[in-house]
């Protein structure tokens, strides 16, 4: 009898810790079950700045950003010494288009459209030190507690993916639509180009 009691009693344990387990598996992988995409994916940079020039987002730019990370300013041709604002124009520039040809991170300040937060491939720009020094950067996303992180130059000396604190954050922008025209026009005529050489 108490050998029947035990054995019963190990059973319904062995099956509650299953059914606990699966269910808690089931729960994780609830997280998981959605696996489409927010945005579409781009097959190639003129599909990336069609589609930057079409949704509220500087795709193109925070792609061509992304090229450069790891690289150092003297490996860009920029200056040595505060160069953020220097590699967002290069970046803008690479992109085919023109950024605000001003040293100053915070002339970004006025560069396009004011967002209410962070959105991809938007531009941020932080307060860093006195009232005129900033910094600024292309926003590839947000950590657990909404703080931008930024693909930008002169970030440890060099072109850096780090998080920066939300509090810093003076503004997001998106590039004016005239820039985003022209991001596109200039990725179309790239990918014109790369075909006719094939």
């Amino acid at each position: 009898m108490k050998r029947s009691y035990a054995t019963a009693l190990v059973c319904s344990l062995v099956v509650g810790i299953a059914s606990t387990s699966s269910a808690a598996t089931v729960k994780r992988n609830e997280r998981f079950a959605n696996v489409e995409p927010l945005e579409t994916i781009s097959r190639s940079r003129a599909e990336a700045a069609d589609q930057a020039a079409q949704v509220p987002g500087g795709a193109s730019i925070l792609l061509e950003a992304l090229r450069y990370r790891g690289a150092n300013a003297k490996q860009l041709g920029l200056p040595a010494q505060l160069w953020c604002a220097d590699f967002m124009n290069f970046v803008i520039k690479k992109a085919g288009a023109k950024g605000t040809h001003s040293r100053a991170a915070r002339s970004f300040l006025e560069f396009g459209k004011r967002l209410d937060g962070p959105r991809v491939g938007a531009i941020a720009i932080l307060r860093r030190g006195g009232p005129q020094n900033g910094h600024v950067g292309v926003v590839r996303g947000t950590d657990g507690q909404g703080n931008p992180i930024l693909i930008s130059g002169n970030s440890g000396n060099m072109v850096r993916q780090s998080a920066y604190p939300k509090e810093k954050v003076l503004a997001y922008v998106m590039p004016p639509d005239y820039v985003l025209k022209e991001i596109t026009n200039a990725a179309r005529a790239a990918a014109i180009k790369q075909q006719q050489q094939q």
